[in-house]
Protein backbone atom coordinates (compact mmCIF):
# COMPACT_ATOMS: atom_id res chain seq x y z
CA UNK A 1 0.00 0.00 0.00
CA UNK A 2 1.37 3.58 -0.58
CA UNK A 3 2.81 5.64 1.89
CA UNK A 4 0.92 9.02 2.37
CA UNK A 5 2.94 11.31 1.02
CA UNK A 6 1.25 14.28 2.28
CA UNK A 7 3.33 15.41 5.48
CA UNK A 8 3.46 18.25 7.86
CA UNK A 9 6.62 19.51 9.50
CA UNK A 10 6.09 20.92 12.94
CA UNK A 11 8.36 23.61 13.88
CA UNK A 12 8.09 23.46 17.33
CA UNK A 13 8.06 19.90 19.74
CA UNK A 14 4.49 18.14 19.04
CA UNK A 15 4.60 14.55 19.21
CA UNK A 16 5.70 12.03 16.16
CA UNK A 17 2.60 11.31 14.04
CA UNK A 18 1.91 8.91 11.07
CA UNK A 19 -0.70 6.91 9.23
CA UNK A 20 1.75 4.04 9.34
CA UNK A 21 1.53 3.86 13.20
CA UNK A 22 -2.39 4.15 12.47
CA UNK A 23 -2.61 1.48 10.32
CA UNK A 24 -0.65 -0.77 12.47
CA UNK A 25 -2.65 -0.24 15.73
CA UNK A 26 -5.94 -0.94 13.65
CA UNK A 27 -4.38 -4.03 12.37
CA UNK A 28 -2.72 -5.94 15.27
CA UNK A 29 -5.13 -8.20 17.14
CA UNK A 30 -4.27 -11.69 19.05
CA UNK A 31 -4.44 -14.67 16.72
CA UNK A 32 -7.72 -17.02 17.07
CA UNK A 33 -8.04 -20.69 17.60
CA UNK A 34 -9.52 -23.53 20.26
CA UNK A 35 -6.23 -23.40 21.85
CA UNK A 36 -5.90 -20.08 22.22
CA UNK A 37 -2.80 -19.71 24.36
CA UNK A 38 -1.16 -22.10 22.13
CA UNK A 39 -1.38 -20.36 19.16
CA UNK A 40 -0.96 -16.94 20.50
CA UNK A 41 2.19 -18.42 22.03
CA UNK A 42 3.38 -19.22 18.27
CA UNK A 43 2.55 -15.69 17.29
CA UNK A 44 4.22 -13.96 19.94
CA UNK A 45 7.31 -16.14 19.29
CA UNK A 46 6.98 -15.84 15.23
CA UNK A 47 6.99 -12.06 16.08
CA UNK A 48 10.13 -12.35 18.28
CA UNK A 49 12.43 -13.75 15.83
CA UNK A 50 11.47 -12.13 12.49
CA UNK A 51 11.79 -8.86 14.59
CA UNK A 52 15.04 -9.72 15.63
CA UNK A 53 16.03 -10.53 12.45
CA UNK A 54 14.41 -7.06 10.83
CA UNK A 55 16.16 -5.37 13.60
CA UNK A 56 19.43 -6.10 12.19
CA UNK A 57 18.56 -5.44 8.40
CA UNK A 58 18.15 -1.69 10.43
CA UNK A 59 20.80 -1.47 11.80
CA UNK A 60 22.93 -2.69 8.70
CA UNK A 61 21.42 -0.45 6.48
CA UNK A 62 22.14 2.80 9.19
CA UNK A 63 25.56 1.36 9.52
CA UNK A 64 26.08 1.45 5.59
CA UNK A 65 24.66 5.49 5.92
CA UNK A 66 27.89 6.57 7.56
CA UNK A 67 29.88 5.97 4.44
CA UNK A 68 27.63 5.94 1.49
CA UNK A 69 27.88 9.62 -0.02
CA UNK A 70 26.58 9.47 -3.18
CA UNK A 71 22.89 10.58 -2.88
CA UNK A 72 21.68 7.77 -4.88
CA UNK A 73 22.85 5.11 -2.62
CA UNK A 74 21.62 7.29 0.28
CA UNK A 75 18.38 7.79 -1.25
CA UNK A 76 18.04 3.87 -1.42
CA UNK A 77 19.45 3.20 2.10
CA UNK A 78 17.22 5.33 3.90
CA UNK A 79 14.18 3.57 1.34
CA UNK A 80 15.19 0.33 2.85
CA UNK A 81 14.88 1.97 6.43
CA UNK A 82 11.88 2.95 5.79
CA UNK A 83 10.63 -0.02 4.50
CA UNK A 84 12.42 -2.21 7.70
CA UNK A 85 10.81 0.27 9.79
CA UNK A 86 7.12 -0.36 8.75
CA UNK A 87 7.70 -4.23 9.22
CA UNK A 88 9.48 -4.01 12.35
CA UNK A 89 6.52 -1.86 13.53
CA UNK A 90 3.86 -4.57 13.40
CA UNK A 91 6.11 -7.24 15.13
CA UNK A 92 6.67 -5.01 17.93
CA UNK A 93 2.73 -3.86 18.10
CA UNK A 94 2.15 -7.61 18.28
CA UNK A 95 4.62 -8.13 21.32
CA UNK A 96 2.78 -5.07 22.86
CA UNK A 97 -0.25 -6.68 23.08
CA UNK A 98 1.74 -8.40 26.10
CA UNK A 99 4.17 -6.48 27.37
CA UNK A 100 4.23 -2.99 28.27
CA UNK A 101 7.55 -2.44 28.43
CA UNK A 102 7.79 -2.81 24.65
CA UNK A 103 5.46 0.29 23.54
CA UNK A 104 8.91 2.71 23.69
CA UNK A 105 10.40 0.81 21.25
CA UNK A 106 7.06 0.84 18.73
CA UNK A 107 7.50 4.47 19.26
CA UNK A 108 11.20 4.72 18.85
CA UNK A 109 10.98 2.79 15.34
CA UNK A 110 7.93 4.62 14.09
CA UNK A 111 10.12 7.90 13.98
CA UNK A 112 12.82 6.57 12.63
CA UNK A 113 11.29 4.73 9.51
CA UNK A 114 8.89 8.19 9.08
CA UNK A 115 12.14 10.53 9.22
CA UNK A 116 14.44 7.92 6.84
CA UNK A 117 11.11 8.22 4.94
CA UNK A 118 11.49 12.28 4.75
CA UNK A 119 15.42 12.27 3.89
CA UNK A 120 14.87 9.83 1.30
CA UNK A 121 12.87 12.02 -0.40
CA UNK A 122 15.68 15.15 -0.85
CA UNK A 123 18.71 12.54 -0.32
CA UNK A 124 19.12 12.20 -4.28
CA UNK A 125 18.98 15.44 -5.65
CA UNK A 126 20.73 17.21 -2.42
CA UNK A 127 22.54 14.69 -0.54
CA UNK A 128 22.42 14.01 3.25
CA UNK A 129 23.74 17.31 5.09
CA UNK A 130 26.87 16.33 8.09
CA UNK A 131 23.68 17.10 10.54
CA UNK A 132 21.64 14.83 9.14
CA UNK A 133 24.61 12.04 9.15
CA UNK A 134 25.18 12.09 12.34
CA UNK A 135 21.57 12.11 13.49
CA UNK A 136 21.58 8.86 11.71
CA UNK A 137 24.88 7.77 13.57
CA UNK A 138 22.72 8.37 17.01
CA UNK A 139 19.57 6.84 15.78
CA UNK A 140 21.73 3.88 14.60
CA UNK A 141 23.91 3.65 18.23
CA UNK A 142 20.18 3.42 19.29
CA UNK A 143 18.81 0.61 17.24
CA UNK A 144 22.28 -1.62 18.51
CA UNK A 145 20.77 -1.04 21.68
CA UNK A 146 17.79 -2.59 21.18
CA UNK A 147 18.75 -5.47 19.25
CA UNK A 148 21.30 -6.27 22.01
CA UNK A 149 18.06 -5.72 24.18
CA UNK A 150 16.08 -8.16 22.18
CA UNK A 151 18.78 -11.01 21.18
CA UNK A 152 19.53 -11.06 25.31
CA UNK A 153 15.77 -11.90 25.64
CA UNK A 154 16.03 -14.35 23.45
CA UNK A 155 19.23 -16.05 25.04
CA UNK A 156 16.97 -16.25 28.16
CA UNK A 157 14.23 -17.70 26.18
CA UNK A 158 16.74 -20.69 24.43
CA UNK A 159 17.52 -21.49 28.21
CA UNK A 160 13.98 -22.39 28.87
CA UNK A 161 12.69 -19.06 29.91
CA UNK A 162 9.39 -17.48 28.68
CA UNK A 163 9.41 -14.92 25.51
CA UNK A 164 7.40 -12.24 27.93
CA UNK A 165 8.85 -12.25 31.22
CA UNK A 166 12.46 -11.99 28.85
CA UNK A 167 11.59 -9.17 26.92
CA UNK A 168 10.19 -7.68 30.36
CA UNK A 169 13.77 -7.58 31.70
CA UNK A 170 15.77 -7.18 28.81
CA UNK A 171 13.82 -3.69 27.72
CA UNK A 172 12.97 -1.82 30.69
CA UNK A 173 15.70 0.13 29.86
CA UNK A 174 13.96 1.55 26.26
CA UNK A 175 12.15 3.96 28.41
CA UNK A 176 15.34 5.23 28.97
CA UNK A 177 16.75 4.85 25.75
CA UNK A 178 13.21 6.74 24.26
CA UNK A 179 13.37 9.45 26.66
CA UNK A 180 17.13 10.23 25.25
CA UNK A 181 15.14 10.93 22.19
CA UNK A 182 12.88 12.75 23.95
CA UNK A 183 15.35 15.31 25.04
CA UNK A 184 16.26 16.25 22.06
CA UNK A 185 20.01 14.58 22.11
CA UNK A 186 18.63 13.64 18.40
CA UNK A 187 17.47 16.35 17.06
CA UNK A 188 15.13 15.66 13.59
CA UNK A 189 11.82 16.91 12.18
CA UNK A 190 8.52 15.92 13.64
CA UNK A 191 6.20 14.67 11.19
CA UNK A 192 2.64 14.33 10.86
CA UNK A 193 0.88 11.86 8.81
CA UNK A 194 -2.80 11.94 10.36
CA UNK A 195 -3.35 15.42 11.42
CA UNK A 196 -2.42 17.66 13.89
CA UNK A 197 -1.78 16.58 17.56
CA UNK A 198 -2.97 13.05 17.22
CA UNK A 199 -0.67 11.94 19.71
CA UNK A 200 -3.19 14.12 22.21
CA UNK A 201 -1.71 14.26 26.12
CA UNK A 202 1.10 12.01 27.72
CA UNK A 203 -1.25 11.47 30.53
CA UNK A 204 -1.93 7.64 30.56
CA UNK A 205 -4.98 8.06 32.59
CA UNK A 206 -8.32 6.84 31.19
CA UNK A 207 -10.59 10.01 31.82
CA UNK A 208 -13.60 8.94 29.53
CA UNK A 209 -13.56 5.43 31.51
CA UNK A 210 -13.75 6.90 35.10
CA UNK A 211 -16.80 6.00 36.88
CA UNK A 212 -17.67 3.27 33.66
CA UNK A 213 -19.06 -0.13 35.18
CA UNK A 214 -17.30 -3.11 34.38
CA UNK A 215 -18.59 -5.03 31.98
CA UNK A 216 -18.45 -9.13 31.11
CA UNK A 217 -16.77 -10.88 28.43
CA UNK A 218 -20.26 -12.27 27.09
CA UNK A 219 -21.27 -8.45 26.93
CA UNK A 220 -18.11 -7.44 25.03
CA UNK A 221 -19.31 -10.21 22.73
CA UNK A 222 -22.80 -8.92 22.49
CA UNK A 223 -21.87 -5.05 22.21
CA UNK A 224 -19.50 -6.32 18.73
CA UNK A 225 -22.23 -8.34 17.17
CA UNK A 226 -24.79 -5.78 17.63
CA UNK A 227 -22.63 -2.47 16.20
CA UNK A 228 -20.87 -4.38 13.72
CA UNK A 229 -23.00 -7.91 12.67
CA UNK A 230 -22.40 -11.32 12.40
CA UNK A 231 -21.32 -13.31 15.37
CA UNK A 232 -18.18 -12.46 17.32
CA UNK A 233 -16.12 -14.63 19.62
CA UNK A 234 -13.63 -14.18 22.71
CA UNK A 235 -10.28 -14.08 22.16
CA UNK A 236 -8.64 -13.06 25.50
CA UNK A 237 -7.84 -9.96 27.10
CA UNK A 238 -5.25 -7.20 27.57
CA UNK A 239 -4.66 -5.71 30.60
CA UNK A 240 -2.26 -3.77 29.45
CA UNK A 241 -2.85 0.21 28.90
CA UNK A 242 -6.57 0.38 28.65
CA UNK A 243 -7.61 -3.17 30.00
CA UNK A 244 -9.75 -4.88 27.45
CA UNK A 245 -11.54 -8.19 25.87
CA UNK A 246 -10.46 -9.41 22.31
CA UNK A 247 -13.09 -10.72 20.33
CA UNK A 248 -12.93 -11.47 16.42
CA UNK A 249 -15.15 -13.05 13.54
CA UNK A 250 -13.87 -14.41 10.83
CA UNK A 251 -11.02 -11.78 9.72
CA UNK A 252 -12.72 -9.02 12.01
CA UNK A 253 -10.99 -8.03 14.90
CA UNK A 254 -12.40 -6.03 18.02
CA UNK A 255 -11.22 -4.94 21.33
CA UNK A 256 -14.11 -3.64 23.34
CA UNK A 257 -13.01 -1.83 27.25
CA UNK A 258 -13.73 -3.87 29.88
CA UNK A 259 -14.90 -0.31 31.48
CA UNK A 260 -17.90 0.52 29.55
CA UNK A 261 -17.76 -1.69 26.80
CA UNK A 262 -16.51 0.69 24.65
CA UNK A 263 -15.09 -0.47 21.05
CA UNK A 264 -11.64 0.66 21.56
CA UNK A 265 -10.26 -0.58 18.32
CA UNK A 266 -11.43 -2.65 15.32
CA UNK A 267 -10.23 -4.19 12.26
CA UNK A 268 -11.93 -5.46 9.44
CA UNK A 269 -8.98 -7.66 7.07
CA UNK A 270 -11.51 -8.96 4.92
CA UNK A 271 -12.92 -5.69 3.85
CA UNK A 272 -11.78 -4.15 0.28
CA UNK A 273 -9.81 -1.09 0.90
CA UNK A 274 -8.84 0.08 -2.50
CA UNK A 275 -10.84 1.27 -5.24
CA UNK A 276 -12.58 -1.38 -7.59
CA UNK A 277 -14.84 -0.36 -9.82
CA UNK A 278 -17.34 2.28 -10.29
CA UNK A 279 -17.47 6.11 -8.70
CA UNK A 280 -17.24 5.19 -5.43
CA UNK A 281 -18.08 7.68 -2.46
CA UNK A 282 -17.22 10.98 -1.68
CA UNK A 283 -15.62 12.43 1.07
CA UNK A 284 -18.09 14.13 2.45
CA UNK A 285 -20.37 11.51 2.10
CA UNK A 286 -17.69 9.19 4.13
CA UNK A 287 -17.46 11.39 6.58
CA UNK A 288 -20.71 11.53 7.06
CA UNK A 289 -21.24 8.12 7.50
CA UNK A 290 -18.15 7.55 10.07
CA UNK A 291 -19.43 10.11 12.24
CA UNK A 292 -22.78 8.18 12.32
CA UNK A 293 -21.07 5.15 12.95
CA UNK A 294 -18.80 6.99 16.20
CA UNK A 295 -22.15 7.86 17.85
CA UNK A 296 -23.88 5.05 17.68
CA UNK A 297 -20.67 3.80 19.70
CA UNK A 298 -21.12 6.53 22.08
CA UNK A 299 -18.75 8.82 20.71
CA UNK A 300 -20.89 11.65 20.20
CA UNK A 301 -20.36 15.25 18.80
CA UNK A 302 -17.72 14.20 16.67
CA UNK A 303 -16.54 16.23 13.64
CA UNK A 304 -13.96 15.28 10.89
CA UNK A 305 -10.71 17.51 11.36
CA UNK A 306 -8.22 16.15 9.07
CA UNK A 307 -8.78 13.66 6.02
CA UNK A 308 -6.34 11.71 4.02
CA UNK A 309 -7.32 9.90 1.12
CA UNK A 310 -5.23 7.53 -1.48
CA UNK A 311 -6.22 4.69 -3.74
CA UNK A 312 -5.98 2.13 -0.87
CA UNK A 313 -7.60 4.06 1.83
CA UNK A 314 -9.40 6.87 3.71
CA UNK A 315 -7.74 8.07 6.48
CA UNK A 316 -10.14 10.40 8.87
CA UNK A 317 -9.32 12.11 12.43
CA UNK A 318 -12.52 12.88 14.20
CA UNK A 319 -12.43 15.20 16.97
CA UNK A 320 -14.30 16.29 19.91
CA UNK A 321 -16.46 19.68 19.80
CA UNK A 322 -18.59 21.70 21.85
CA UNK A 323 -19.68 25.07 21.60
CA UNK A 324 -17.87 25.09 18.16
CA UNK A 325 -14.84 24.70 19.95
CA UNK A 326 -12.20 21.41 18.52
CA UNK A 327 -10.95 19.71 21.12
CA UNK A 328 -7.57 17.80 19.42
CA UNK A 329 -6.56 15.63 22.57
CA UNK A 330 -9.73 14.10 21.98
CA UNK A 331 -9.27 11.99 18.95
CA UNK A 332 -10.64 9.28 17.35
CA UNK A 333 -9.25 7.67 14.22
CA UNK A 334 -11.58 5.93 11.57
CA UNK A 335 -9.89 4.08 8.59
CA UNK A 336 -12.59 3.94 5.56
CA UNK A 337 -12.65 2.19 1.85
CA UNK A 338 -12.83 4.88 -0.65
CA UNK A 339 -15.37 2.84 -2.94
CA UNK A 340 -17.76 1.50 -0.48
CA UNK A 341 -17.20 3.81 2.18
CA UNK A 342 -17.48 1.26 4.63
CA UNK A 343 -15.44 2.07 8.02
CA UNK A 344 -12.61 -0.96 8.17
CA UNK A 345 -10.81 0.19 11.36
CA UNK A 346 -11.17 2.54 14.33
CA UNK A 347 -9.16 2.91 17.16
CA UNK A 348 -10.25 5.42 19.87
CA UNK A 349 -7.05 5.04 22.54
CA UNK A 350 -6.99 9.43 22.46
CA UNK A 351 -10.39 9.97 23.34
CA UNK A 352 -10.52 7.45 25.85
CA UNK A 353 -7.05 8.62 27.33
CA UNK A 354 -8.37 12.36 27.41
CA UNK A 355 -11.77 12.94 26.84
CA UNK A 356 -13.65 14.50 30.13
CA UNK A 357 -15.74 17.13 31.57
CA UNK A 358 -14.11 20.56 31.07
CA UNK A 359 -14.50 23.91 32.06
CA UNK A 360 -15.27 26.05 29.15
CA UNK A 361 -11.94 27.55 27.64
CA UNK A 362 -11.53 30.61 27.99
CA UNK A 363 -10.51 33.18 24.74
CA UNK A 364 -10.23 36.86 25.04
CA UNK A 365 -10.90 39.57 21.83
CA UNK A 366 -7.17 39.31 21.00
CA UNK A 367 -5.06 41.05 17.89
CA UNK A 368 -3.40 37.94 16.05
CA UNK A 369 -0.22 39.49 14.16
CA UNK A 370 0.23 37.89 10.86
CA UNK A 371 3.16 38.04 8.82
CA UNK A 372 3.20 40.60 5.97
CA UNK A 373 1.81 38.84 2.67
CA UNK A 374 0.12 36.04 4.76
CA UNK A 375 -3.68 35.27 3.19
CA UNK A 376 -5.89 34.01 5.90
CA UNK A 377 -7.91 31.82 4.77
CA UNK A 378 -9.71 29.90 7.75
CA UNK A 379 -9.76 30.73 11.92
CA UNK A 380 -10.96 28.75 14.08
CA UNK A 381 -11.02 28.07 18.07
CA UNK A 382 -9.70 25.18 20.03
CA UNK A 383 -8.46 23.46 22.45
CA UNK A 384 -4.35 21.78 22.19
CA UNK A 385 -2.24 19.44 24.08
CA UNK A 386 1.06 21.59 25.03
CA UNK A 387 4.51 19.69 26.08
CA UNK A 388 3.81 19.95 29.70
CA UNK A 389 1.26 17.50 29.98
CA UNK A 390 -1.58 20.39 30.08
CA UNK A 391 -3.78 21.59 27.01
CA UNK A 392 -4.24 25.12 26.07
CA UNK A 393 -7.06 27.31 24.34
CA UNK A 394 -5.75 28.80 20.91
CA UNK A 395 -6.79 30.22 18.26
CA UNK A 396 -5.81 28.17 14.62
CA UNK A 397 -5.07 30.28 11.54
CA UNK A 398 -4.49 28.36 8.52
CA UNK A 399 -3.85 30.52 5.42
CA UNK A 400 -1.00 30.81 2.15
CA UNK A 401 1.96 32.37 2.65
CA UNK A 402 4.82 32.35 0.09
CA UNK A 403 3.37 29.46 -1.82
CA UNK A 404 3.16 27.32 1.18
CA UNK A 405 0.37 26.38 3.70
CA UNK A 406 0.80 26.87 7.04
CA UNK A 407 -1.42 26.38 10.49
CA UNK A 408 -0.62 28.82 13.30
CA UNK A 409 -1.56 28.65 16.83
CA UNK A 410 -2.09 31.85 19.15
CA UNK A 411 -2.74 31.76 22.60
CA UNK A 412 -6.50 32.63 22.95
CA UNK A 413 -5.75 34.81 26.29
CA UNK A 414 -2.60 36.55 25.17
CA UNK A 415 -2.04 36.25 21.63
CA UNK A 416 1.34 34.41 22.04
CA UNK A 417 2.43 32.39 18.96
CA UNK A 418 2.34 28.74 20.45
CA UNK A 419 3.11 26.11 17.56
CA UNK A 420 3.31 26.90 13.59
CA UNK A 421 2.92 24.06 11.06
CA UNK A 422 3.93 23.71 7.92
CA UNK A 423 2.30 22.00 4.75
CA UNK A 424 4.29 20.03 2.65
CA UNK A 425 2.42 19.16 -0.94
CA UNK A 426 3.64 15.81 -2.03
CA UNK A 427 0.66 14.74 -4.46
CA UNK A 428 -1.41 13.53 -2.01
CA UNK A 429 -5.01 14.15 -1.57
CA UNK A 430 -4.72 15.09 2.18
CA UNK A 431 -6.29 17.91 3.51
CA UNK A 432 -7.20 19.62 6.50
CA UNK A 433 -11.19 20.34 7.09
CA UNK A 434 -12.10 23.79 8.20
Amino acid sequence: MKKETRMRIIHLSVAVLLTAALAVSLGVFAARSADLNTELGALYDSAYYELVDNMGDLENKLKKLDVATGGKLQRELLEGIYTDSEVAVGYIATLSGRNGEITPALKFVNQLGDYAGYLSKKAEAEGLTADEKDTLRKLGEIVGQLNEAFLAAGESVAEGGNIYAALGDELGAIGDIYEAVSDNNVEYPELIYDGPFSDGLNDRETKFLNGKETITADEAVSVAGEIFGGEFSYAGESDFSIPSYMLTSGERNVRVTKAGGYVLQYSDGSASSGSESGSGKTLDEIITSAGALLNELGYSDMRGVWASESDDAVYINFAFVRDDVVYYPDLIKVKASPETGAVIGIEAMNYIYNHTERPSPVFADIEIVLPEGFSESARKRAVIPTDFNTEIAVYEVSGEYENGTYYVYFDGVTGEETEVMRVIEDGNQGMLIV
